[in-house]
This record gives C-alpha cells, sequence and structure tokens, in this order.
C-alpha cells in the first residue's frame, strides 16, 4: 500500500486585500451587506441569512440578451442543486423603478424561478449601484455587467466570477461550489 497525497485546489479570493494588522494574515474583500426586498416584501440581507454559498446575478426585466440566457443557465444551478439548501440564488434588478415586485414576479413566472433558495430581489436604486460597484466591481448597467455571475463564500468574500451565457462557465461554477464546500469542511476540521 502507498500513501499518497491529495490533490486539492482553493478558490482563489477576488478583488483588493490586505495584510492585519499582526502582520501575518490577510485580509480579504467583503460585500457590503445591503437590505432589498424580494418579490414577497421580505428583506433580504446578507446579515439576516445562515451562512450561505450565494450565486449572484444582476438584471433587468427589458434585458432580453444576454439575460434570457444567463435566467436558463441559473435554472440549471438551482435545479442541480435544489437539495443542497446552503446554495442560494440572488438576482438583484438594475432597475428598480421600472421593475416592480408585480414585473419581478412576471420574470419568475417566466423563468421557472422557485423561492426560497433562488429569490429576484429589489431596492433603493442608489443601494444597488453602490453594490454593484464596491461589492462587485461593475461598472453601469452594461451587457458585460448582466452578464456576469458571481460566487461568493459564507464569510462574503468573492470566490469565483463568471460568464453567465457561457455553459462551460456555468459548469465551472457548478464545481466551484462543490470546492467551496468541500474547503469549508476541511477548514472546519
Amino acid at each position: 500500500m502507498k500513501e499518497g497525497k491529495h490533490n486539492f485546489r482553493y478558490l482563489e479570493y477576488y478583488g483588493p486585500k490586505h495584510l492585519a494588522t499582526n502582520g501575518v494574515d490577510t485580509i480579504y474583500h467583503t460585500l457590503t451587506d445591503f437590505s432589498l426586498k424580494n418579490t414577497e416584501g421580505n428583506t433580504v440581507s446578507l446579515s439576516n441569512t445562515d451562512p450561505s454559498y450565494w450565486v449572484f446575478q444582476f438584471f433587468n426585466a427589458s434585458c432580453q440578451e444576454p439575460c434570457k440566457e444567463v435566467f436558463t443557465n441559473m435554472y440549471d444551478v438551482a435545479r442541480d442543486f435544489a437539495t443542497a439548501p446552503k446554495v442560494k440564488l440572488l438576482s438583484i434588478t438594475t432597475h428598480p423603478k421600472n421593475d416592480s415586485i408585480p414585473v419581478l414576479k412576471q420574470v419568475m413566472k417566466m423563468n421557472s424561478i422557485h423561492p426560497p433558495q433562488w429569490q429576484l430581489c429589489t431596492g433603493d436604486s442608489l443601494e444597488i449601484d453602490s453594490l454593484m460597484r464596491t461589492s462587485f466591481f461593475l461598472k453601469g448597467n452594461t451587457n458585460a455587467a448582466l452578464n456576469t455571475v458571481f460566487l461568493v463564500d459564507s464569510k462574503f468574500h468573492l470566490r469565483g466570477i463568471y460568464d453567465g451565457a457561457d455553459l462551460l462557465e456555468m459548469k465551472r461554477l457548478k464545481d466551484d461550489i462543490k470546492i467551496l464546500s468541500y474547503e469549508t469542511r476541511q477548514k472546519s476540521k
């Protein structure tokens, strides 16, 4: 019998990082907490949710391309992780004035979105814009911003950035969620 070495890769951390005051530990970029409303009118925020792995996406109801492909691919992720309660999907509108709760409910129906695992949210336009810029480093309501999907760990660190319209990128997202889950279990041992 031979002893082997496990080859395991950790997911990288995105965003700025700096050295802690002890000179040893690294402090990674952390998402800013937010307070948004889902289609039921309930508040959704990082602080009021059990530790989870978050998949974030920004959209608007009037967006056809690339949003349609992104929603199709996000549906695939939601279906694959339907029995994983720690995996949460959050789609946030970039046009809160136009995308009212009834409009978001229509988007949910058209894309077969089922809460509570996958929620569509709206809120204050300035808060959403700030969240896009400071937490996800997106500039404006462009196709690139609406095409991008993000993976966030349970400590609110940005751990993956994906092209939501690309099937291979979304397969990588699914793999990365599994890696993140394994990584979390290894760190808790």
